[in-house]
């Protein structure tokens, strides 16, 4: 008896050792083009279970390519496993057969051979069989009786459950290595029960890639709408952990940001994405994205407090007779070439100092105390730095020094991400 699987088998892995009959009756059943037989090699006192393998490919009523796989140390995991590393992927490429075509048989050979086939196939192959029986030799405990064969199919358990390519994209995501965990949850997506589920959680990742990399537009359309609804119907009204909650307040976040206008919200996502950076020890990114934080806050700042005659630090030339009186003697509030202001960092502390801005006083002040300011020190270490316009690396320290800084004179809380990407849950999966 036995329960044949709905899909061709163009070539067989089958341990060898023992009665040929189970493995026999599994060949004859698919019929194969390739027979590759895993052996235990020849020993001074037994022949080894090439022996058998060559009774077998005689016994065959049609002409399948065979070719051995000879352990020496039969007896040995190690031995075993590797040797079926080494010789599967030459195999495959040798008889050009994909992998899904492969059905592998861990009936015969020692307890060892059958446990290293099973672990080394299990990495490769999606199709497992056994050759049971209704019927055993020595009262049940031998071999099964000829005639009374029965096949037990199995697929592969990682296949199904996906356990090592999901904890392997959690470890991904943890580190903020989204696009890569995409891509494994992409790879396990055509090989799992729940491919739409692997593929909408794919999505979500490469989503947090884009915002991760501040490509807030490409974050937006990822978890737009289409996402939104896949979500919602995947989960059917069951529990999803949290996911759509998450891939909701994500978009939010990303959707003001892709506006290209400095906002809060902008801000935070700058700051946070600096926070995670640095977790990364990629403390030059860090202090680039901190940096950048501590301008916006200050264009933030000027821009409410001239009524958004300066936008991202800057006022365009069709506003240059809105810019407060206050500021109008200042050297670097002057229209340049273009007919328009640009402050730098220090700059726009200074404007707001101008008008009467008590947020800026604690920058200014520092600053003044020039060549002890703190501000100043943290600044030009970021500017000297390799990615902005010298060569010095700004470290680990050189970081922590600057968001001490930032937090003391703007206010910032830099302890943890206001709005973190959480870890990768194995249920949304």
């Amino acid at each position: 008896m036995a329960t044949l699987m709905p899909t061709d088998t163009r070539a067989a892995l089958v341990s060898v050792g023992g009665a040929p009959a189970p493995i026999l009756f599994t060949l004859r059943q698919h019929r194969p083009a390739h027979v590759w037989y895993f052996c235990s090699a020849a020993t001074a006192t037994q022949p080894g279970s090439q022996t058998i393998a060559e009774v077998i490919q005689a016994q065959l009523d049609w002409h399948p390519v065979p070719r051995f796989i000879e352990v020496q140390r039969f007896e040995e995991l190690g031995p075993c496993y590797h040797e079926l590393r080494r010789k599967i992927p030459e195999l495959l490429d040798e008889a050009r057969v994909s992998r899904t075509d492969v059905l592998v048989d861990y009936t015969g050979g020692t307890k060892t051979m059958t446990a290293a086939l099973v672990l080394a196939a299990t990495e490769l192959f999606d199709r497992f069989s056994y050759v049971g029986g209704e019927q055993r030799e020595k009262g049940g405990l031998g071999v099964t009786v000829e005639g009374k064969e029965r096949v037990f199919y199995q697929s592969n358990p990682w296949n199904e459950l996906a356990v090592r390519e999901v904890e392997r994209a959690c470890d991904l995501w943890a580190g903020a290595l989204f696009d890569t965990a995409a891509q494994v949850l992409r790879a396990a997506a055509a090989r799992v029960t729940r491919r739409h589920r692997f593929e909408a959680v794919a999505e979500v990742a490469e989503a947090m890639a884009a915002r991760y990399r501040l490509d807030f537009r490409e974050a937006t359309r990822l978890l737009g709408r289409k996402l939104q609804e896949g979500l919602a119907l995947l989960f059917d009204g069951q529990d999803d952990h949290g996911l759509a909650a998450f891939a909701r307040g994500a978009l939010q976040s990303c959707s003001a940001c892709a506006q290209g206008v400095a906002s809060p919200v902008f801000l935070r996502e700058v700051l946070d994405n600096a926070l995670r950076t640095a977790a990364q020890g990629r403390f030059e990114d860090a202090a680039a994205r901190l940096y950048r934080g501590m301008e916006m806050q200050g264009q933030l700042w000027l821009h409410e407090a001239t009524n958004g005659v300066f936008v991202n630090g800057r006022c365009r030339r069709e506003n240059i007779e809105k810019i407060p009186a206050g500021l109008t003697t200042l050297d670097f509030c002057r229209p340049d070439g273009t007919g328009e202001v640009r402050l730098s960092v220090e700059q726009l502390f200074r404007a707001l100092h101008r008008l009467g801005d008590a947020r800026a006083a604690k920058v200014v002040a520092d600053i003044e105390r020039e060549p002890k300011s703190r501000w100043r020190q943290a600044t030009e270490k970021r500017n000297t730095s390799i990615l902005a316009h010298g060569v010095n690396s700004i470290g680990e320290e050189g970081f922590e020094a600057m968001k001490q800084t930032a937090a003391d004179f703007l206010g910032f809380d830099l302890a943890r991400e206001a709005n973190p990407i959480p870890p990768l849950d194995e249920r949304w999966l």
